[in-house]
């Protein structure tokens, strides 16, 4: 075999491994979380994220022209600001609100999240919020969850009594201590820790705090329109894989 022919043949090979890696993979998303210990959707185990958010995300990207990277950053908050600066991409379980809107686009909805009050048994009795926060009682939430407008503004109007922690383990071993009077959380995320604290249980007399769809909210400056619609064409295509993921919770 002359010489030109065996570069040819290298050259030929070299191109179709080229493209074979640009079909798998025409863009590396990265995905951003601080959540480390949020069972059942995010858990840290062996250096490697698992949980249901985590299965939905890698069904839903599966096959598509996305690869994804996962990141993690200390706490929500920075989370968002990174999101907000382009240096990183995409995150998942995001609220919609009009402050993230400008900034950020969102995606379909995936699945449904219900933010309940829980308290410990010893917890003074309520039946509203108005009256926990009148009863000088203090709530602990996780410092970048969006809870809705009524929740908003009695947060704002009794800011001292609101109790901000980063990780929902936290949040529960807070309330089992009595060190925060109530705590507001995913009906999902307390149902696994409530199995573990006897004590804690939720206020079935008031109204879930807030009802909601969750998205995955997208960097403006890193993806564009039409790959917002290629990412909501995926998560209409996986919406009974979706919905098998989280029926065993």
């Amino acid at each position: 075999m002359s010489k030109l022919r065996i570069y040819l043949v290298i050259w030929v090979a070299c191109l179709g491994l080229f493209c074979a890696s640009a079909v798998a993979c025409d863009k590396t998303i990265n995905v951003g979380t601080n959540e480390r210990y949020w069972p059942p959707y995010v858990v840290l185990k062996n250096n490697a994220l698992t949980g249901s958010e985590i299965d939905v995300i890698k069904t839903i990207f599966k096959g598509s022209p996305f690869c994804i990277n996962f990141t993690l950053l200390p706490n929500s908050q920075r989370a968002l600001e990174e999101l907000k600066h382009g240096r990183i991409d995409l995150m998942f379980a995001a609220s919609k609100t009009r402050e993230r809107e400008v900034y950020a686009h969102f995606s379909l909805p995936y699945r449904e999240e219900a933010m309940m009050l829980y308290q410990h048994t010893d917890s003074a009795k309520i039946s509203s919020l108005e009256q926990l926060f009148k009863k000088g009682l203090t709530t602990g939430i996780n410092g970048g969850s969006y809870l809705g407008q009524a929740f908003k503004a009695l947060s704002e109007k009794y800011s001292e009594q609101i109790v901000l922690t980063s990780e929902a383990d936290k949040r529960f071993a807070l309330l089992n201590k009595k060190r925060v009077d109530f705590v507001v959380d995913d009906s999902l995320v307390a149902a696994y820790f409530t199995k573990n604290y006897a004590g804690i249980l939720p206020v079935e007399q008031v109204a879930p705090v807030h009802v909601n769809n969750v998205h995955f909210i997208m960097s403006k400056k890193t993806i564009t329109l039409n790959e917002v619609a290629v990412i909501n064409r995926l998560i209409k295509n996986n919406k009974a894989a979706i919905k098998r993921i989280y029926k065993p919770y």
